[in-house]
């Protein structure tokens, strides 16, 4: 038995481990057509699969509830933020008005308390930005100037840090427990306890594209072909 979630994934990063080995022999045969006079004026083969229908007979075998995430005490966030932001400040050497933390650690301590009074999922990422942004409000409140560089530096070491501390509790997101053994689907097949699960896949392609930063340094970023 597996989860149903489990089981599509594999068979969705399956269909992607053969583009990859195909792509590979392509490259390779693209080579040795390289080397051969005779062949490197003719096109290099390549085998796609710009579409995959599968049919598959289960049986859902369990259904597990889900439970919902917990988000850490905004009060110990807050303290972490403020650690963080010490320990950044001091190793990078950059000042700020003592008076520009206190204001921060409120600031985060307000937002985060909305945030847990909402309701809304709790995810990582939701957390490390609602810092950032009160990081960024307080800069304003304070009328504190830093350079683009200091700002990236504090930001992106707050965010390290609040990642790493935001969540009490993981969520556990609701699974279906399914049961693709031939022999047990044959033995127990009736259109009572038999699922059909028919996936149709289709290939899409990515491809890396390259751009300077502001900073100078270069952005690599995954966009369709």
């Amino acid at each position: 038995m597996a989860n149903l979630g489990d089981l599509i994934g594999s068979l969705m990063s399956g269909l992607i481990r053969a583009r990859r080995v195909a792509d590979e022999q392509t490259a390779a045969l693209a080579e040795y057509y390289k080397d051969q006079p005779l062949l490197e004026g003719l096109s290099v083969p390549r085998i796609r699969i710009p579409e995959l229908t599968i049919d598959l007979p289960l049986l859902i075998e369990d259904y597990v509830e889900g439970e919902i995430g917990e988000m850490e005490d905004p009060t110990k966030i807050a303290a972490a933020a403020e650690s963080q932001l010490e320990l950044t400040l001091s190793k990078n050497n950059i000042k700020i008005d003592p008076a520009f933390h206190q204001m921060f650690v409120d600031e985060v301590k307000n937002r985060l308390a909305l945030v847990k009074q909402l309701g809304v999922p709790i995810m990582k990422e939701t957390i490390a930005r609602t810092v950032q942004d009160a990081f960024a409000d307080t800069l304003v409140k304070t009328k504190t100037t830093l350079t683009a560089s200091e700002k990236e530096t504090i930001a992106r070491e707050l965010r390290a840090k609040i990642t790493s501390v935001s969540i009490a509790k993981e969520p556990v997101t609701p699974s279906i427990v399914a049961n693709i053994k031939t022999a047990d689907v044959k033995e127990r097949a009736s259109i009572r306890s038999v699922v059909r699960l028919k996936i149709t896949m289709k290939e899409e392609g990515l491809e890396w594209a390259i751009q300077a930063s502001e900073s100078g340094g270069v952005v690599r970023t995954l966009q369709p072909e």
